[in-house]
């Protein structure tokens, strides 16, 4: 098994690739990539996110439609289409979070009630209540889910292969064509994985560290 690339390298190398060769790629490998995204944190534990792998190839190509006909939906080995599941953790979740963190220790026997009520009224308050609990579901959404997203994007690099995460797609179009229910679960992005194609995309610049990092405040000058 090759050496696995180090997070510096990757977080310097790492390009959005436009073409695969559409190789396969191995069970192990895909399953490593998506055991990153669930190993991700989300608040409370709730891990609203569920992650469609498509690599049947007709799949791929109706996907493709429903993403502004993006060649590299098609060509790259799989595709995994991040969504947020936004009510299932009124829908049994919250219970196997609290079940899952006895097993594990994180959370006492006697605790349950007490997380169970915390994370009813942190999540059942109304948006923008004078708490500051209440969440914009779809924020709240792209915030767990994005993590996760990373994660599984990170750890593909690293196993050597290239990735392209999209946010061009029709949601309404990418629900029909995999069958994910209308209500209450948002598609977030797709990450395209496999192995590049020709040339990888230059570099594009970043803006310098002060351009975009404050310190104590907006426009704080970093200290370092």
């Amino acid at each position: 098994m090759p050496e696995l690339k180090s997070l510096d390298e990757i977080i310097r190398t790492r390009r959005a690739s436009s073409d695969f060769d559409g190789s396969p790629i191995p069970d192990a490998d895909l399953k490593k990539i998506l055991d990153a995204g669930r190993e991700a944190p989300s608040g409370y534990n709730i891990q609203p996110w569920r992650f469609i792998v498509v690599r049947d190839p007709g799949q791929r190509k109706k996907l493709r439609g429903a993403a502004f006909a993006q060649q590299k939906v098609e060509d790259a080995s799989v595709v995994i289409v991040a969504c947020a599941a936004l009510k299932a953790w009124q829908q049994g979740d919250l219970e196997l979070v609290i079940e899952l963190g006895i097993k594990e220790g994180f959370v006492k026997a006697e605790g349950a009630d007490g997380m169970r009520q915390a994370v009813e009224g942190a999540l059942s308050a109304p948006p923008g209540d004078v708490c500051g609990w209440g969440p914009d579901w779809g924020v709240w959404g792209n915030r767990q889910v994005m993590i996760a997203f990373t994660h599984m994007m990170l750890m593909a690099e690293a196993l050597g292969y290239d990735t392209a995460p999209m946010e061009g797609f029709v949601e309404s179009q990418v629900k029909q064509v995999l069958e994910i229910p209308q209500q209450d679960v948002r598609v977030v992005a797709l990450l395209g994985v496999g192995k590049l194609k020709g040339q990888d995309k230059a570099y594009g610049g970043r803006f310098p560290m002060e351009h975009t990092v404050f310190e104590n405040s907006w426009g704080g000058k970093v200290s370092f």
